[in-house]
């Protein structure tokens, strides 16, 4: 069985709005986050996203052609899925547009042969998600920054328990949690 590892970026009061990441974000850049970013890309097997994340990111990880900030080729290469009922195509290689009963079709994905699944971003659908006990475990990256306003990770999300698994004391004062849904 292939697990879910969700990513989630957000500001210490749960911002995860990119458009406002130069605030939140962008500070708090250091080598130990990069690479712990790195890793948690290097290490799935396949990416799962919402449409609205997946238009946000496919523009330019696509273009991107000299493995840029060591990433960039397991971006464009890993097999990639995106939830949309309204997209026609998906443009970025190696990407399978899922439609339909989505429960249904990523329970399926996870039956499959191969390693982990990451979903970064996409909040509506780590929301269902986690509400249909798909989710393995939770990685959050927070930065120790409070925006006081902007859109929520959490911010109509279903009551949750986790476990915790791990903390990381990153440089600038970032936190990499790592949480199992409770009960697993």
């Amino acid at each position: 069985m292939r697990p879910i590892i969700v990513s989630e970026w957000t500001s210490l009061d749960g911002v995860f709005d990119a458009g406002s990441m130069e605030q939140w974000f962008n500070p708090y850049h250091s080598e130990s986050r990069a690479a712990y970013l790195q890793q948690v890309i290097d290490n799935c097997s396949a990416m799962l996203y919402g449409r609205t994340t997946y238009e946000m990111l496919y523009p330019y990880w696509s273009q991107l052609r000299n493995n840029e900030m060591g990433v960039a080729e397991k971006m464009n290469s890993v097999q990639k899925f995106v939830v949309s009922a309204t997209l026609q195509t998906a443009g970025w290689s190696n990407t399978t547009i899922i439609e339909g009963d989505l429960i249904t079709r990523v329970a399926a994905l996870k039956q499959q042969d191969g390693g982990p699944i990451l979903v970064q971003g996409s909040g509506r659908l780590v929301h269902t998600l986690l509400e249909a006990g798909l989710v393995d475990e939770l990685k959050l990256l927070v930065q120790p920054h409070i925006m006081g306003a902007g859109a929520r990770l959490w911010e109509g999300a279903g009551t949750q328990g986790l476990e915790l698994k791990a903390v990381t004391q990153l440089d600038k004062g970032v936190l990499a949690l790592s949480y199992a849904p409770a009960g697993l």
